[in-house]
């Protein structure tokens, strides 16, 4: 096991004297890391009325990762000792594998009492899901969906792989917890490695950047394993979903650790949820935001939840906790260490949701990893336990606890299953556990007519949840289908789209059945038919599909999104006869629907409507966002024409260039080469209120195209130095060393930010040009001692800092490093920032010199750091804010944004709230232990360039761009590439607490502790 806290002692000292600090040390890390159950427990607080109770803890229960409560009230939890160890390539912790628990409160006392392991195994590794629905226990475990089917006794009877083909094995990216729909079919979801699956009745789906569908999608599936359905899909990492009683899915989805974006989803069926963008780029290659909902063909979230790390979900349908949480989401969210409970409310054709706090921790290892309900109305509340979540990091492997939720005082009453009269089965359907709702389900359909009383019983003295849930199974039954009929006249809007998917469950003909809704005073109701209408292909499915258009009120996403799913694949059908109707020169709310459809046929009417001078600003700039949500090239050709045409309004100039500045990152990156495009960029380079932008976007493309007008603003004394040391920049981006001249001028005098960003330059733009060959020529060592002489040289620091970190971008320059300390010539004011070039090498063999020649300054006393006592110690958080931003000791600013621009590093402005002291200290001197994807390193052997070590930031069929540091960037063509392998080394320096006092890390540790979530609201639609 891995300790959460090494404790560093001073040897040499009396045993007795050695032992009281050992004992003072422990105490300590007791106190202020790992807690007992009761401790955690004390520091829990509920919302009012709601008491929290400790359940069971270790040792019965180990890192749980999903619970299930089944109809016997008894939890069965999947616990996760060995999780990534194959990942890492590290030996088990469990050598018998993981297991499977059960755990029973056989008392009543309100504390599980006997443990039974239902299995424990090699193959079992950190499963991600289970359900125990009757006889079936159901185990999510990439690559599989596993069912055994078990007795009476626990006794394993059979094992099935339903399903295979999910990809994140040993990883919690893969397939997640199964969950029984009021439809009678499973429900699950996965994270983004996706998936390949073949279902038992030979259905065909794949999740892959080939498409059709991306990254993590929710799914259902027949319990016989037929059927398999995508229902959503480009989600990140969604943990778990819930199903209400009416098919309405509900979701959370993981962000990119640091970025801030958790979010809350409702799941239309059949909607594109954008993590990544047109042609499966993330965010981060195609300019977009984190989950493109800029974009048209995205449905919108329904909250942003800031940072976190979102696990178990369910719709609480108990009646035990106060009647404010009956048919609302409970959230397990292991990153904040909360229990939320998200109220929804519609929104126009969609939802908006209140968030409470319902369960908070001061313990910061409490993880809660899932919420699950119990027969008798009870939550209850798995608790992984873990200083950290997230980048792959466990800490802990001897600790998990499960904590009851329910009203102060409450005593546990397992309420009677009746499985045999019709009112017991009333009872058992309407039942708040998922595991007695599916018995009460299945002997109900298997009775068919004989079921009539119950369901009747059901849907006429039954609350909401009961006649919905009876109302799926009368579908089925000749005899009460009347029910369903008039289910589709109810007053209720929630009864109207019910009976609209029971109908569509047993087959109905998607066209007839919504006829009757077309014209529904509910814009959920039509959203609904929409979504019914995607299935059909006939000319009455666009004859609705034009009524349902016309009622749009030119605002609501929601709407306009369920409108682009049905329109999928019949775009330029819908726009002839949309023109039909709007037959003016232009109306915006056919704008936004063309701004959804992107119908090819539409093309020559938004270009004309955009050059349309008798057309308000307004009407133009709607046209033109129409016209630049299309992937045609020839939409593109036409954005940049009105950039390049004299006379138009600046704010239509504007609003073009914002446009084809993203889109040559996304679906018009063949335009990067078009005349038109080119000269746009130019214009906008040489003057202008878009100079500045016209400069970053000449920086992020890199094309030496533009190398005559950076080299003009290069020159320019008389713009202003950070304009001058962009246009330098950038021109060092374009590898091009025909400008290695005139930017070694430029280093030698004038403003310092020019000739700092000069230097900078130069080293990229000698790097090029010595890459071109494989040997050191003369040309190449001559630029070698230029850098040399610059170091040198009487220059501000700055400015030779710069040369310093130039050498250290090549082998050779770092040896060349080495030889200038190893010959004195090294001046002293550089040797620390020259030690930490070297020593962060990845070579063995320079790192092998660099710790004789420049070894890594130590902290100031030189002392082993004593972490306990750290953990103890008082900061400052102002003076750690110092330390944080400083140039000098760890600069954590240089990679770390707090809310400002993106960084190589993730954004830390909620790192308070996701991790504890603990936690912040073991990030800062393990960086290494656990690396988010998206942070990933990576090592590419190149024809040209040798080696280059970092983080792929951009990874297209174009190029592929490489962040080998802060402030450096390496861009490839993929034919340069020979090889690439992913290291185990973060991209964060091992040595950071190497170049602080110990109080200036315990103040840093006070300063990154106050970097709290401010909670934001939903997300601008």
């Amino acid at each position: 096991m891995k300790p959460a806290c090494r404790l560093l002692l001073p040897v040499g000292r009396p045993s007795c004297l050695t032992s009281l600090i050992a004992l003072l040390a422990l105490f300590g890390q007791l106190l202020l890391s790992q807690q007992t159950p009761q401790q955690t427990l004390r520091g829990l607080k509920a919302a009012d009325g709601l008491e929290l109770t400790l359940w069971a803890s270790e040792p019965d229960v180990i890192n749980p990762t999903n619970i299930d409560v089944d109809a016997r009230g008894r939890i069965w939890a999947t616990e996760a000792v060995n999780y990534r160890r194959t990942l890492w390539g590290k030996p088990d912790i469990r050598k018998n594998g993981d297991r499977i628990v059960i755990l029973e409160d056989t008392n009543g006392d309100g504390k599980a009492d006997k443990v039974k392991v239902f299995l424990q195994d090699p193959s079992l590794r950190s499963p991600l899901g289970i359900a125990v629905l009757g006889n079936k226990v159901i185990v999510s475990q990439s690559p599989d969906l596993i069912v055994f089917t078990k007795d009476d006794d626990d006794r394993i009877l059979k094992k099935e792989v339903l399903l295979t083909g999910w990809r994140g094995v040993d990883h919690d990216h893969g397939v997640h917890a199964v969950v029984f729909g009021p439809d009678g079919r499973y429900y699950l979801n996965n994270g983004d490695p996706g998936f390949d699956i073949t279902d038992k009745s030979g259905k065909h789906l794949v999740s892959a950047k080939s498409g059709p569908y991306y990254a993590g999608c929710s799914l259902r599936v027949n319990p016989d394993g037929t059927d398999l359905t995508v229902v959503g899909y480009n989600f990140r990492n969604p943990y778990e979903l819930a199903v209400d009683p009416f098919g309405n899915i509900w979701q959370t989805d993981n962000d990119d650790d640091g970025n801030a974006w958790v979010r809350v989803n409702y799941v239309m069926e059949g909607g594109n949820f954008g993590y990544w963008g047109p042609g499966a780029r993330k965010w981060q290659e195609d300019k977009g935001s984190h989950f493109h909902s800029e974009l048209p063909g995205v449905v919108p979230n329904l909250a942003r939840t800031g940072a976190g790390a979102p696990c178990g979900l369910l719709v609480y349908e108990g009646k035990l906790l106060p009647e404010k949480y009956r048919g609302q989401l409970i959230h397990a969210e292991a990153g904040k260490r909360l229990i939320n409970t998200y109220y929804p409310s519609p929104h126009g054709a969609g939802y908006a949701i209140k968030i409470e706090d319902t369960v908070t921790a001061q313990d910061t290892w409490f993880r809660p990893s899932d919420v699950c309900v119990a027969p008798d109305g009870a939550l209850f509340i798995s608790d992984w336990y873990d200083p950290g979540v997230g980048g792959h990091l466990m800490e802990d492997t001897t600790r998990g606890r499960i904590y009851r939720l329910a009203p102060a005082g409450y005593k546990t009453r397992l309420p009677p299953l009746d499985l045999l009269s019709a009112q017991g089965l009333a009872a058992a359907l309407s039942s708040p556990a998922q595991s007695v709702r599916y018995l009460a389900y299945f002997r109900l359909k298997e009775q068919g007519a004989a079921a009539l009383p119950a369901l009747e019983q059901s849907v006429r003295q039954g609350d909401l949840f009961s006649r919905a849930r009876a109302l799926w199974l009368l579908g089925g039954i000749e005899a009460g289908k009347h029910y369903v009929d008039e289910a589709l006249k109810d007053s209720n809007p929630d009864f109207r789209i019910l009976a609209l998917r029971i109908l569509r469950l047993y087959g109905a003909d998607p066209v007839v059945v919504t006829h009757p809704l077309l014209d529904d005073p509910s814009p959920l109701v039509r959203r609904e038919v929409a979504i019914a209408l995607q299935h059909a292909n006939s000319d009455a499915a666009v004859d609705s599909l034009v009524q349902l258009c016309r009622q749009y009120d030119g605002t609501d996403r929601w709407y306009l999104e369920a409108l682009g799913i049905a329109a999928r694949g019949r775009e330029n059908r819908l726009y002839a006869r949309l023109r039909e109707i709007f037959t003016e020169k232009w109306n915006s709310k056919l704008g936004k629907l063309l701004w959804e459809f992107r119908p090819s046929d539409a093309l020559s009417y938004l270009v004309s409507s955009l050059n349309d001078e008798r057309l308000s600003r307004q009407q133009r700039a709607e046209a033109l966002d129409a016209l630049a949500a299309m992937p045609l090239s020839r939409a593109g050709i036409a954005v940049a024409e009105l950039l390049n045409k004299e006379g138009t309004d600046p704010e239509l100039i504007e609003r073009a260039f914002v446009h084809l500045s993203h889109r040559l990152f996304s679906e018009w990156i063949e335009l990067r080469k078009n005349p038109a495009v080119i000269a746009a960029v130019k214009k906008c380079l040489n003057g202008g209120p878009l100079q500045g932008q016209a400069l970053q976007l000449a920086d992020d493309l890199g094309d030496p195209e533009y190398g005559p007008e950076l080299l003009t603003l290069a020159k320019s004394a008389s713009i202003p130095e950070a304009i001058r040391g962009t246009a330098i920049e950038a021109l060092g981006k374009t590898s091009d060393g025909a400008y290695l001249t005139d930017v070694e001028k430029l280093s030698q005098n004038g403003p310092l930010t020019v000739r700092v960003m000069a230097v900078r330059a130069m080293g990229r733009l000698a790097l090029a040009r010595s890459s071109e060959s494989q040997s050191l020529d003369a040309s190449s060592q001559s630029w070698l001692n230029k850098l040399r002489i610059l170091i040198r040289s009487r220059a501000p620091n700055e400015v030779r800092a710069e040369g310093v970190k130039a050498l250290g971008r090549s082998e050779r320059g770092l040896n060349l490093l080495l030889d200038m300390q190893q010959r004195s010539e090294l001046p002293p004011e550089l040797r620390t920032i020259a030690a930490s070039v070297v020593g962060s090498s990845r070579n063995a063999a320079i790192r092998e010199r660099a710790n004789k020649l420049l070894p890594a300054p130590a902290a100031k006393n030189r002392k082993p750091l004593p972490l306990v006592d750290l953990l103890w110690r008082q900061g400052d958080a102002e003076r750690g804010r110092q330390v944080f931003n400083s140039n000098a000791g760890p600069k954590c600013a240089t990679c770390h944004s707090v809310g400002g621009r993106k960084k190589v590093g993730p954004d830390l402005t909620t790192i308070g709230t996701k991790l504890g002291r603990a936690g912040l200290l073991d990030s800062i001197l393990n960086p290494s232990a656990g690396i988010a994807p998206e942070y990933q390193v990576w090592i590419l052997e190149t024809r040209d360039q040798g080696q280059v070590i970092g983080i792929i930031i951009e990874d297209t069929a174009q190029r592929v761009r490489v962040l080998t540091d802060a402030n450096e960037e390496v861009r490839l063509k993929p034919s340069e590439i020979t090889s690439r392998r992913r290291s185990r080394f973060s991209l964060m320096p091992d040595d950071l607490a190497s170049t602080m006092t110990e109080q200036q890390l315990v103040d840093l540790l006070t300063f990154l502790g106050t970097l709290k979530e401010t909670r934001q609201g939903a997300e601008a639609r």
